[in-house]
């Protein structure tokens, strides 16, 4: 749910809802204005935002996380097979892969992002250019 009296925009709504039934859309580039930054990056469904996010933790063995998230996969896993859980997406959230995020002249990449609709003020479909 989305925070009480917030209203997404119908239109980045429908690109986020889009994305979570990947044969809808794929690939779609958006460049989106939070909080002074622009970030930009592909959209991806919840379920694969979760799986590059769970990779990367165990890769980088944050905080001796490996064995934790290696546990909470397997759960997580053993539960969709059984049918107890299904993975659904949060509509409170957008998530993008193969960021760049831009502040003044300076820009950063990022394998993947997680960020809150609320917090969008502005979007576009693509991205900048480099000028």
């Amino acid at each position: 749910m989305l925070q009480e009296g917030a209203y997404p925009d119908p239109y980045l709504e429908l690109l986020r809802v889009g994305v979570e039934h990947q044969d809808v859309a794929e690939g779609v580039v958006v460049t989106l204005a939070v909080d002074g930054v622009l970030v930009t990056g592909t959209l991806i469904p919840t379920v694969v935002w979760e799986d590059l996010y769970f990779r990367q933790v165990a890769e980088a063995d944050y905080y001796g996380m490996r064995k934790v998230v290696r546990e909470v996969l397997g759960h997580l896993d053993q539960a969709v097979e059984d049918g107890r859980r299904r993975r659904v997406s949060d509509p409170r959230f957008l998530h993008l892969k193969d960021v760049t995020v831009r502040s003044g002249r300076t820009a950063r990449r990022l394998p993947v992002w997680r960020g809150p609709v609320a917090a969008v003020s502005g979007w576009s479909l693509g991205e900048p250019d480099e000028r």
